[in-house]
């Protein structure tokens, strides 16, 4: 029987030093290559439109791009785009892609692997003096945080401070909800809210507790101070401890049965009516 010739592109890992491309074929090898990669890079990030934004508005961030065996002319400006940044880009038979993914996602052909992203500091936020400042503490949900990220960049509120305990931080998930608005924000993280609030009074800001529990309407809010509006968790709303330390307590109106709103549509009613409020004042 005549022996087949080698097919040299289902060896493991073999690397193109011109393009940074690696060819991953051999079972056991990329095994032992998945288990490295979630050990070491579990923030990763799927599908082509996240991806597509991602390299659009930060390419730096992406470690690895990872992209199915087939496709790379599909994916060609977006695999030399993280070349250029300094990323790898590997390529991955469709399993060994779905593993990486995890069995629920659509991938679609190509996940990318994050560096940790870097937050800024509130000595940083501080000297940005955004107005008005959004607070979050205890917001779990990624995709919430996603869509509230998004709404801020909308409405012009360009940072956003998160608590660092009982808070999602940047993951894969809220950077897809957010649809490319992470990377337009100076995101800051900090460690003891109510330390950080009373920060932001000696700062000269006017702190502003968005809670179906308040005593003042978000229509009779005096919008012309600088203002920080804190949000909380989804089910919960605002810890006591936290609610105590604000100036003032605001709700937003509700004429329906149910008792509260998702908290990333109180973000958006509270930005938007702030902003409407100062354009027609012409107070900011």
């Amino acid at each position: 029987m005549r022996k087949r010739p080698r097919d040299f592109r289902r060896l493991p890992f073999i690397r193109h030093p011109p393009d940074r491309v690696a060819i991953a074929q051999e079972p056991g090898r990329i095994n032992r290559h998945y288990r490295h990669l979630r050990e070491e890079v579990p923030e990763i990030i799927y599908g082509v439109e996240p991806i597509r934004e991602m390299i659009a508005a930060a390419p730096d961030r992406i470690r690895n791009l990872y992209v199915k065996r087939g496709a790379e002319r599909r994916f060609e400006s977006l695999m030399q785009a993280v070349r250029n940044s300094g990323g790898e880009v590997l390529v991955l038979v469709s399993d060994e892609l779905a593993r990486l993914a995890g069995s629920v996602a659509r991938h679609q052909g190509i996940i990318a692997a994050l560096h940790e992203y870097s937050y800024a500091s509130l000595g940083q936020v501080l000297a940005r003096r955004p107005d008005p400042l959004v607070v979050l503490d205890g917001i779990t949900d990624p995709r919430n945080l996603g869509a509230i990220l998004r709404t801020c960049e909308c409405a012009g509120a360009n940072t956003v401070v998160l608590a660092k305990d009982r808070t999602v931080g940047l993951t894969p998930g809220a950077i897809k909800s957010s649809a490319g608005a992470w990377a337009h924000l100076m995101i800051a993280r900090c460690g003891n809210m109510a330390n950080t609030i009373e920060t932001l009074k000696h700062e000269g800001y006017w702190i502003v507790a968005v809670d179906p529990r308040g005593d003042t309407s978000l229509y009779d809010l005096d919008v012309t101070r600088q203002l920080a509006l804190v949000l909380g968790a989804e089910g919960h709303g605002i810890r006591e401890i936290v609610r105590r330390a604000t100036d003032f307590q605001v709700r937003i109106p509700l004429y329906g049965r149910i008792a509260s709103l998702n908290v990333s549509v109180a973000t958006a009613l509270a930005l938007f009516e702030i902003v409407r409020r100062r354009a027609h004042s012409g107070s900011r």
